[in-house]
């Protein structure tokens, strides 16, 4: 069997730090949108998902399996909540060009079908079902990478 420490290690102390950034944002962004109740509601739903994105970190699945399913599932049903909050705002904010809601929507999207996969599509035990997973899995990582940039291109528009 191949002893993947260090790749397992860098996985891991990368969901930390994108836990730990994803909390920052989300404090931020509830005072970029004013202290409005949608985007407290958002915020408060965004770092739920970042905790879990440090709760996948520090339960293994080959030790923790059960709990690290938990936070696995639920980062992407937190980051949906919150993005949905965060697209509302948007759309009602005059500073922000609704085309970036184009991006929101293709990630909010894209985290339904992740999540209805993780939910009900094969297990990683299946023939087939490991590679379904990852594919997925790097999938819903790709969009949750462009979201982030394309929603900072839009809120620019509001810090100026």
């Amino acid at each position: 069997k191949e002893n993947n420490f260090i790749s397992s290690q860098l996985f891991n102390m990368s969901l930390i730090l994108a836990g730990i950034i994803y909390i920052m944002f989300y404090i931020y962004l509830v005072k970029l949108f004013n202290n409005h109740i949608l985007s407290k509601i958002g915020s408060v739903s965004g770092i739920c998902g970042a905790i879990c994105f440090v709760g996948v970190a520090y339960t293994p699945a080959n030790l923790y399996l059960k709990e690290h399913i938990v936070f696995n599932l639920w980062i992407f049903r937190f980051f949906l909540f919150s993005m949905l909050c965060y697209s509302w705002l948007i759309f009602k904010n005059d500073k922000i060009n609704n085309r970036y809601l184009i991006g929101n929507s293709i990630f909010i999207f894209s985290l339904i079908f992740y999540i209805i996969a993780l939910s009900f599509g094969p297990s990683p035990r299946e023939p087939g079902g490991l590679e379904f997973q990852a594919v997925s899995q790097k999938f819903i990582m790709f969009n949750f990478f462009a979201s982030i940039i394309i929603q900072t291109m839009g809120l620019k528009k509001i810090i100026k």
